[in-house]
């Protein structure tokens, strides 16, 4: 795709031109990287017209970010060659020394400026140069187009350089328009020749970098990396072609890969599983690194993107009651919130069916931890099911019928695995969300092995009933049944059983947790803020004080210190944001509770001026939090 564009430059580096030329294209597609990797090494073979001795091209890039002024520039300018001049004892012409020599105030240049004994061969022109200016519309606003592009303009014109601006060019002109004196028009007729729409070409630059970076130094990931080409590749095309999506992904993956990479050389457990383990990881890691590059996913979201990616095989959301509603929404209604937006792009796709939650990558990636390899095992574990060191028989009888291996089974030998695969489901022993999996297993191939649908529904409840299981959130998320799945209402029952012991379980767990949060809140007050209001953790956004008995509550909390109540008030305003987590409106009315009580202690004539104080502190928080509902 770049082929066109280096031909179309090359041209205009090999006659006389008076004018500049804009290569025009969006943030972060490769404007950048194309021209220092693929352009400036062909520039630096290209003859100067009309010079002797065949002197050729020097390309230097210059950032216009953040820029102030003209003399600035000159100054960066002046900095790309000085290393140079200084190392080969080169003399700058006086007419690049003398503009320079006003910027560079106390540095001692005068020994590179022009002298009668300096020969020609040796001197360095503006017209010698290839200058590209990048960032032009990141430049600061005291710097106006209009001196820019007055410098541009003599450089062209009166010093025959060839000079190349890297913009957004949309963005710039719609800058410019919202001034009252609107010039850019005016100067880039002027100014400008030629105007070119980068169009990036990912796999060219995805195996230039990969080529570069890792071939030599990291053989391993790299051969890895190109037999994934495909699925990188596609998901930076689908982020607006972000190069700068794919150095971010890489570069941490790299920590990652290779961390794991020397890890299941040394387990035989996991090892076997190592195809799909790299394809869960890559699968979780590319969507979590993109969308964090860009600023799309920030703090408030984390919870809400852990919910979509924590399930299993199965999603029953577009067919069950409780489950959210999937819709499609006229354009009268609200734009879509940001989970249905990713879950749009990133795991509505059959193709990538079993969709896991890596805690340890999601926080090295956000930045909240570095990356701890044995974390990951952990979880790796518990997904494969590695328990005291080994996979048990039960998962290995599930890998064993799992597509496609399944298929090279004689009739015999598929019987007998599941029949085997059926009495773990007897004692209970499969996962809750590993159920609708086993069902459709047995049934598959239009019931192969003819069992009673009725019976086998009756004895997956029955087993399902034994199992000892946890709390799975979001369990009713992640269950997906195709409508054309063989069997569907049957398996849909099954999916549902699992749904209805999986509440059973959360009200039990969610009963044993606020009892023992209790018990830690009138034990150890200040050990209880911490683990309520701990960044990052599912009970900072549950409704805990809404479950708790407001009178007992009351009671522990007027024996509190004045200190910890001030520590309470600062803890309120941390937890109530300006944007409330919606699962904590139900605290809205324990808020108004609480006021009211403070606000009646405080006006007790025998209520002490200290407490006074503390209570009082107390009430302008929970005013401020109040506020901050919807």
């Amino acid at each position: 795709m770049t082929e066109d564009l280096t031909k179309r430059i090359t041209q205009f580096l090999e006659i006389d031109t008076n004018y500049a030329v804009i290569i025009s294209g969006d943030y972060g597609i490769g404007k950048t990287f194309y021209f220092k990797n693929k352009l400036f090494p062909l520039v630096r073979n290209i003859n100067v017209p009309n010079s002797e001795n065949e002197e050729k091209y020097r390309p230097i890039l210059i950032s216009l970010f953040g820029i102030k002024s003209v003399e600035e520039i000159q100054k960066q300018i002046f900095l790309e060659l000085f290393p140079l001049l200084k190392n080969k004892g080169v003399k700058i012409a006086s007419d690049i020394g003398k503009s320079l020599l006003k910027v560079f105030s106390g540095v001692d240049i005068e020994q590179y400026v022009n002298d009668a004994d300096t020969s020609t061969s040796d001197i360095i022109n503006y017209n010698k140069l290839l200058l590209c200016f990048d960032d032009i519309d990141r430049k600061s606003d005291d710097l106006q187009i209009k001196e820019l592009f007055g410098f541009i303009n003599n450089l062209v014109e009166n010093s025959n350089t060839k000079v190349i601006i890297i913009a957004n060019e949309d963005v710039l002109r719609k800058e410019e328009s919202n001034n009252e004196d609107d010039t850019y028009s005016v100067i880039r007729e002027k100014v400008i020749g030629i105007s070119i729409k980068f169009n990036t070409d990912v796999v060219s630059i995805y195996d230039q970098m990969i080529n570069s970076k890792y071939k030599d130094s990291l053989p391993v990931y790299f051969n890895y990396l190109k037999d994934y080409n495909q699925s990188i590749i596609a998901r930076i095309e689908q982020n607006n072609k972000n190069i700068r999506n794919l150095v971010f992904f890489l570069e941490h993956y790299k920590i990652i890969f290779n961390s794991l990479d020397e890890y299941l050389k040394t387990d035989d457990n996991l090892n076997p599983f190592r195809k799909e383990i790299f394809e869960l990881i890559l699968n979780f890691t590319l969507p979590i690194s993109i969308e964090y590059k860009m600023g799309s996913l920030k703090p408030k979201y984390f919870k809400n993107i852990k919910d979509l990616h924590i399930g299993g095989l199965f999603d029953l959301s577009a067919f069950l009651s409780d489950g959210p509603s999937m819709k499609i929404k006229s354009k009268e209604e609200k734009v879509e919130t940001y989970q249905e937006i990713y879950k749009r792009k990133y795991l509505d796709d059959t193709a990538q069916r079993k969709k896991v939650f890596f805690e340890s990558i999601f926080n090295y990636i956000t930045g909240s931890s570095s990356f701890s390899i044995d974390k990951l095992i952990e979880e790796l574990k518990s997904i494969f099911v590695i328990e005291d060191n080994k996979v048990p028989k039960r998962e290995k009888v599930l890998n064993t019928l799992s597509y496609w291996q399944c298929i090279d089974l004689n009739t015999n030998e598929y019987r007998k695995l599941t029949n085997e695969m059926l009495k773990f489901v007897d004692t209970g022993e499969y996962k809750l969300d590993q159920y609708p999996t086993v069902f459709h297993y047995a049934t598959r191939f239009n019931n192969l092995l003819n069992y009673n649908l009725e019976n086998l529904k009756k004895r997956f409840k029955r087993g399902i009933k034994k199992g000892n299981f946890e709390y799975k959130p979001s369990l009713h998320f992640h269950l997906h049944i195709s409508a054309n799945t063989e069997f569907y209402e049957d398996l849909k029952e099954v999916a549902e059983y699992c749904i209805q012991i999986n509440k059973e379980i959360k009200v039990k767990s969610e009963k044993e947790e606020v009892e023992n949060l209790f018990e830690l809140f009138q034990n150890d007050f200040k050990e209880f803020l911490e683990k309520v209001n701990e960044s990052n953790t599912e009970l900072r956004y549950k409704p805990i004080f809404s479950k708790f008995n407001f009178n007992k509550f009351w009671s522990t909390l007027k024996k509190a210190k004045n200190t910890e109540l001030i520590e309470f008030g600062f803890d309120m305003a941390r937890r109530y944001t300006k944007y409330v987590y919606p699962d904590l409106n139900p605290e809205k009315y324990f808020l108004e509770q609480l006021k009211e009580k403070l606000e009646s202690e405080i006006g007790k004539s025998r209520t002490t001026k200290m407490n006074k104080i503390a209570f009082e502190f107390l009430v302008s928080k929970i005013n401020e939090s109040i506020n901050n509902f919807e």
